[in-house]
Protein backbone atom coordinates (compact mmCIF):
# COMPACT_ATOMS: atom_id res chain seq x y z
CA UNK A 1 0.00 0.00 0.00
CA UNK A 2 2.86 2.94 0.33
CA UNK A 3 4.17 2.20 -2.65
CA UNK A 4 0.58 2.45 -4.22
CA UNK A 5 0.23 5.84 -2.35
CA UNK A 6 3.22 6.76 -3.62
CA UNK A 7 2.47 6.17 -7.30
CA UNK A 8 -0.91 7.72 -6.69
CA UNK A 9 0.52 11.31 -5.49
CA UNK A 10 2.68 11.31 -8.28
CA UNK A 11 0.27 10.06 -11.38
CA UNK A 12 -2.76 8.37 -11.66
CA UNK A 13 -2.14 6.92 -15.05
CA UNK A 14 1.31 6.94 -16.37
CA UNK A 15 3.05 5.58 -13.24
CA UNK A 16 0.91 2.46 -13.12
CA UNK A 17 1.34 2.28 -17.38
CA UNK A 18 5.10 2.01 -15.99
CA UNK A 19 3.81 -0.15 -13.30
CA UNK A 20 2.18 -2.53 -15.79
CA UNK A 21 5.15 -2.84 -18.33
CA UNK A 22 7.13 -3.70 -15.66
CA UNK A 23 4.74 -6.63 -14.82
CA UNK A 24 4.82 -7.63 -18.12
CA UNK A 25 8.45 -8.39 -18.89
CA UNK A 26 8.37 -10.21 -15.05
CA UNK A 27 5.71 -12.13 -16.44
CA UNK A 28 7.25 -12.86 -20.33
CA UNK A 29 10.52 -14.07 -18.61
CA UNK A 30 8.71 -15.85 -16.00
CA UNK A 31 6.39 -18.09 -19.05
CA UNK A 32 8.76 -18.30 -21.81
CA UNK A 33 11.60 -20.09 -18.79
CA UNK A 34 8.90 -22.12 -17.25
CA UNK A 35 7.15 -23.19 -20.23
CA UNK A 36 8.78 -21.99 -23.33
CA UNK A 37 7.82 -20.24 -26.30
CA UNK A 38 5.53 -23.30 -27.49
CA UNK A 39 3.19 -22.72 -24.81
CA UNK A 40 1.72 -19.61 -27.16
CA UNK A 41 0.43 -22.41 -29.38
CA UNK A 42 -0.78 -24.79 -26.83
CA UNK A 43 -3.06 -22.98 -24.30
CA UNK A 44 -6.68 -22.13 -25.50
CA UNK A 45 -6.94 -18.70 -25.39
CA UNK A 46 -10.31 -18.59 -23.24
CA UNK A 47 -13.12 -15.55 -23.08
CA UNK A 48 -13.14 -15.35 -19.97
CA UNK A 49 -9.64 -14.78 -19.76
CA UNK A 50 -9.69 -11.67 -21.77
CA UNK A 51 -12.64 -9.92 -19.27
CA UNK A 52 -11.62 -11.15 -16.12
CA UNK A 53 -7.70 -11.29 -16.00
CA UNK A 54 -7.69 -7.60 -16.25
CA UNK A 55 -10.03 -6.89 -13.00
CA UNK A 56 -6.86 -7.99 -11.30
CA UNK A 57 -4.52 -5.33 -12.91
CA UNK A 58 -6.28 -2.68 -14.52
CA UNK A 59 -9.22 -2.64 -12.32
CA UNK A 60 -8.02 -3.22 -8.83
CA UNK A 61 -5.05 -1.06 -9.52
CA UNK A 62 -6.74 1.92 -11.09
CA UNK A 63 -9.44 1.72 -8.01
CA UNK A 64 -6.46 2.04 -5.14
CA UNK A 65 -5.06 4.49 -6.80
CA UNK A 66 -8.12 6.44 -7.22
CA UNK A 67 -9.24 5.59 -3.14
CA UNK A 68 -5.67 7.25 -2.47
CA UNK A 69 -5.90 9.74 -4.06
CA UNK A 70 -9.36 10.53 -2.84
CA UNK A 71 -8.23 10.48 0.58
CA UNK A 72 -6.01 12.54 2.59
CA UNK A 73 -4.30 9.12 4.45
CA UNK A 74 -3.54 5.78 3.42
CA UNK A 75 -5.86 4.20 6.16
CA UNK A 76 -8.96 4.00 4.79
CA UNK A 77 -7.38 2.72 1.61
CA UNK A 78 -5.53 0.06 3.46
CA UNK A 79 -8.93 -0.81 5.01
CA UNK A 80 -10.57 -0.89 2.18
CA UNK A 81 -8.04 -2.77 0.22
CA UNK A 82 -8.13 -5.68 2.14
CA UNK A 83 -11.74 -6.21 1.61
CA UNK A 84 -10.20 -8.22 -1.28
CA UNK A 85 -9.72 -11.26 0.86
CA UNK A 86 -13.25 -11.19 2.24
CA UNK A 87 -14.63 -11.07 -1.72
CA UNK A 88 -12.11 -13.94 -2.74
CA UNK A 89 -13.82 -16.10 -0.27
CA UNK A 90 -17.43 -14.61 -1.58
CA UNK A 91 -16.58 -15.23 -4.58
CA UNK A 92 -14.84 -18.67 -4.52
CA UNK A 93 -17.76 -19.70 -2.18
CA UNK A 94 -20.43 -18.82 -4.82
CA UNK A 95 -18.32 -19.55 -7.85
CA UNK A 96 -16.69 -22.55 -7.55
CA UNK A 97 -18.42 -24.25 -4.69
CA UNK A 98 -22.24 -23.74 -5.39
CA UNK A 99 -22.53 -27.20 -5.27
CA UNK A 100 -20.63 -28.37 -2.33
CA UNK A 101 -22.26 -28.83 0.63
CA UNK A 102 -20.41 -27.77 3.49
CA UNK A 103 -21.36 -27.65 7.63
CA UNK A 104 -23.15 -24.23 8.20
CA UNK A 105 -20.83 -24.24 11.77
CA UNK A 106 -17.67 -24.45 9.65
CA UNK A 107 -18.54 -21.73 7.34
CA UNK A 108 -19.53 -19.37 10.34
CA UNK A 109 -15.95 -20.10 11.99
CA UNK A 110 -14.32 -19.71 9.06
CA UNK A 111 -16.32 -16.25 8.44
CA UNK A 112 -15.93 -15.37 12.12
CA UNK A 113 -12.03 -15.95 11.75
CA UNK A 114 -11.88 -13.48 8.43
CA UNK A 115 -13.78 -11.02 10.38
CA UNK A 116 -11.13 -11.21 13.31
CA UNK A 117 -8.53 -10.50 10.47
CA UNK A 118 -9.75 -7.80 8.77
CA UNK A 119 -10.84 -5.79 12.29
CA UNK A 120 -6.84 -6.20 13.02
CA UNK A 121 -6.08 -4.35 9.49
CA UNK A 122 -8.70 -1.54 10.76
CA UNK A 123 -6.93 -1.57 14.18
CA UNK A 124 -3.79 -1.16 12.21
CA UNK A 125 -4.35 1.24 10.07
CA UNK A 126 -6.12 3.22 12.11
CA UNK A 127 -3.36 2.82 15.18
CA UNK A 128 -6.20 2.17 17.36
CA UNK A 129 -8.19 6.17 16.92
CA UNK A 130 -11.41 4.96 14.87
CA UNK A 131 -12.51 8.43 14.73
CA UNK A 132 -9.47 9.39 12.06
CA UNK A 133 -11.50 7.84 9.59
CA UNK A 134 -14.38 9.88 7.73
CA UNK A 135 -17.06 8.70 4.69
CA UNK A 136 -15.85 10.01 1.69
CA UNK A 137 -18.20 8.43 -1.34
CA UNK A 138 -15.48 8.34 -4.60
CA UNK A 139 -12.73 7.18 -2.43
CA UNK A 140 -15.21 4.24 -0.58
CA UNK A 141 -16.71 3.30 -4.25
CA UNK A 142 -12.93 3.23 -5.75
CA UNK A 143 -11.44 1.01 -2.73
CA UNK A 144 -14.59 -1.13 -2.80
CA UNK A 145 -14.34 -1.62 -6.67
CA UNK A 146 -10.94 -2.78 -6.24
CA UNK A 147 -11.73 -4.95 -3.20
CA UNK A 148 -14.26 -6.52 -5.18
CA UNK A 149 -12.52 -7.04 -8.64
CA UNK A 150 -9.27 -8.48 -7.18
CA UNK A 151 -11.89 -11.01 -5.08
CA UNK A 152 -13.33 -12.24 -8.56
CA UNK A 153 -9.56 -12.58 -10.33
CA UNK A 154 -9.02 -14.42 -6.97
CA UNK A 155 -11.39 -16.95 -7.21
CA UNK A 156 -11.38 -17.12 -11.00
CA UNK A 157 -7.75 -17.61 -10.79
CA UNK A 158 -8.37 -20.90 -9.07
CA UNK A 159 -9.67 -22.56 -11.52
CA UNK A 160 -6.95 -21.93 -14.45
CA UNK A 161 -4.55 -24.98 -14.73
CA UNK A 162 -0.76 -24.97 -14.24
CA UNK A 163 -0.10 -24.76 -17.70
CA UNK A 164 -2.62 -21.94 -18.79
CA UNK A 165 -1.35 -20.33 -15.51
CA UNK A 166 1.45 -17.68 -17.31
CA UNK A 167 -1.03 -16.84 -20.28
CA UNK A 168 -3.64 -16.05 -18.04
CA UNK A 169 -1.42 -13.24 -16.56
CA UNK A 170 -0.01 -12.17 -19.21
CA UNK A 171 -3.21 -11.26 -21.00
CA UNK A 172 -4.48 -9.57 -18.28
CA UNK A 173 -1.35 -7.19 -17.89
CA UNK A 174 -1.25 -7.27 -21.26
CA UNK A 175 -4.73 -5.74 -21.46
CA UNK A 176 -4.42 -3.74 -19.13
CA UNK A 177 -1.38 -2.04 -20.39
CA UNK A 178 -3.29 -1.41 -23.63
CA UNK A 179 -6.54 0.13 -21.65
CA UNK A 180 -4.72 2.58 -19.50
CA UNK A 181 -2.91 3.84 -22.69
CA UNK A 182 -5.61 5.53 -23.61
CA UNK A 183 -6.06 7.69 -20.56
CA UNK A 184 -2.32 7.59 -19.77
CA UNK A 185 -2.00 10.40 -23.14
CA UNK A 186 -3.56 13.33 -20.68
CA UNK A 187 -0.50 13.00 -18.51
CA UNK A 188 2.45 12.71 -21.04
CA UNK A 189 3.85 16.14 -19.83
CA UNK A 190 4.60 13.92 -16.75
CA UNK A 191 6.68 11.59 -18.56
CA UNK A 192 9.92 14.28 -18.80
CA UNK A 193 9.97 14.95 -14.99
CA UNK A 194 9.48 10.97 -13.83
CA UNK A 195 12.43 10.14 -11.26
CA UNK A 196 14.65 7.26 -11.23
CA UNK A 197 13.14 7.30 -7.03
CA UNK A 198 9.75 6.57 -9.23
CA UNK A 199 10.85 4.54 -11.76
CA UNK A 200 11.95 2.27 -8.97
CA UNK A 201 8.78 2.24 -7.13
CA UNK A 202 6.92 1.54 -10.14
CA UNK A 203 9.29 -1.66 -10.65
CA UNK A 204 8.88 -2.91 -6.96
CA UNK A 205 4.95 -2.69 -7.27
CA UNK A 206 4.82 -4.05 -10.75
CA UNK A 207 7.60 -6.36 -11.63
CA UNK A 208 7.79 -7.71 -7.37
CA UNK A 209 4.56 -7.26 -6.32
CA UNK A 210 2.00 -7.51 -9.00
CA UNK A 211 4.59 -9.76 -11.31
CA UNK A 212 6.15 -12.15 -8.78
CA UNK A 213 3.45 -11.98 -6.35
CA UNK A 214 0.34 -12.58 -8.96
CA UNK A 215 2.37 -15.69 -9.91
CA UNK A 216 2.43 -16.67 -6.10
CA UNK A 217 -1.16 -15.53 -5.43
CA UNK A 218 -2.66 -17.50 -8.24
CA UNK A 219 -0.56 -20.70 -7.98
CA UNK A 220 -1.30 -21.19 -4.24
CA UNK A 221 -5.24 -20.47 -5.54
CA UNK A 222 -4.88 -23.20 -7.86
CA UNK A 223 -3.09 -25.36 -5.58
CA UNK A 224 -5.94 -24.89 -2.64
CA UNK A 225 -8.53 -26.33 -4.98
CA UNK A 226 -6.52 -29.16 -5.94
CA UNK A 227 -5.88 -30.23 -3.12
CA UNK A 228 -9.68 -29.18 -1.53
CA UNK A 229 -7.94 -26.69 1.15
CA UNK A 230 -10.56 -24.07 1.87
CA UNK A 231 -9.85 -21.04 0.19
CA UNK A 232 -10.09 -18.78 3.83
CA UNK A 233 -7.39 -20.53 5.53
CA UNK A 234 -5.28 -19.36 2.41
CA UNK A 235 -6.80 -15.90 2.12
CA UNK A 236 -6.61 -15.37 5.80
CA UNK A 237 -2.69 -15.65 5.72
CA UNK A 238 -2.97 -12.31 3.24
CA UNK A 239 -4.22 -10.32 5.84
CA UNK A 240 -0.66 -10.97 7.87
CA UNK A 241 0.94 -8.40 5.08
CA UNK A 242 0.42 -5.15 6.65
CA UNK A 243 1.14 -6.03 9.92
CA UNK A 244 4.41 -7.79 9.00
CA UNK A 245 5.04 -4.50 6.57
CA UNK A 246 4.52 -2.49 9.76
CA UNK A 247 6.32 -4.67 11.76
CA UNK A 248 9.46 -4.29 8.82
CA UNK A 249 9.23 -0.84 8.58
CA UNK A 250 9.99 -0.40 12.35
CA UNK A 251 12.45 -2.62 12.83
CA UNK A 252 14.98 -1.31 9.71
CA UNK A 253 13.78 2.77 10.85
CA UNK A 254 14.23 1.88 14.48
CA UNK A 255 10.86 2.86 15.36
CA UNK A 256 9.21 1.83 18.14
CA UNK A 257 5.44 1.65 16.99
CA UNK A 258 5.26 -2.47 17.83
CA UNK A 259 5.36 -1.86 21.28
CA UNK A 260 2.27 0.79 21.28
CA UNK A 261 -1.30 -0.88 22.32
CA UNK A 262 -2.88 -0.91 19.08
CA UNK A 263 -0.14 -2.82 17.26
CA UNK A 264 -0.41 -5.77 20.16
CA UNK A 265 -4.12 -5.93 19.68
CA UNK A 266 -3.79 -6.01 16.04
CA UNK A 267 -0.87 -8.65 16.56
CA UNK A 268 -3.74 -10.91 18.72
CA UNK A 269 -6.65 -10.39 16.47
CA UNK A 270 -4.50 -11.66 13.23
CA UNK A 271 -3.00 -14.46 14.94
CA UNK A 272 -6.30 -15.38 16.70
CA UNK A 273 -7.58 -14.92 12.87
CA UNK A 274 -4.77 -17.55 11.51
CA UNK A 275 -5.55 -20.00 14.33
CA UNK A 276 -8.93 -19.98 13.67
CA UNK A 277 -8.45 -20.21 9.95
CA UNK A 278 -6.34 -23.11 10.02
CA UNK A 279 -7.92 -24.83 12.97
CA UNK A 280 -11.72 -24.73 11.13
CA UNK A 281 -12.74 -28.55 11.64
CA UNK A 282 -11.35 -28.61 14.65
CA UNK A 283 -13.04 -25.91 16.39
CA UNK A 284 -15.96 -26.87 14.58
CA UNK A 285 -15.90 -30.51 16.17
CA UNK A 286 -15.07 -29.02 19.63
CA UNK A 287 -18.05 -26.89 19.30
CA UNK A 288 -20.69 -29.59 17.82
CA UNK A 289 -19.52 -31.93 20.88
CA UNK A 290 -20.23 -29.20 23.44
CA UNK A 291 -23.55 -27.90 22.07
CA UNK A 292 -24.76 -31.55 21.20
CA UNK A 293 -22.74 -34.26 24.03
CA UNK A 294 -23.95 -38.12 23.40
CA UNK A 295 -27.13 -39.25 24.77
CA UNK A 296 -26.83 -42.05 27.57
CA UNK A 297 -27.76 -44.66 25.26
CA UNK A 298 -25.05 -43.77 22.85
CA UNK A 299 -22.27 -43.96 25.74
Amino acid sequence: MYLGRLMAINSQFILLNVSFIFSFIVLMVYTLVAQGSSIFKKVKFKLAYFLISPLGYLVYCVGVNQSSRAYDSISETTILNYTWVIFTIIFTELLLNKNRKRDRVIQIIEMTGIILGFAAVVVLATQGDFSSLHINVPGLLWGLAAGVAYGVFSAYSSTVDEESQGVFLLVGIFMSILLISFPSLTELELIPALTWREIGVAFASGGLLSGLGYISWTRANRLARIQNVDISSVASLMLVLPFTSLLVSNLFLHESSFLQPYFLVSLALIILSSVICQKTAVIAKLFQKRTNPKSPQDL
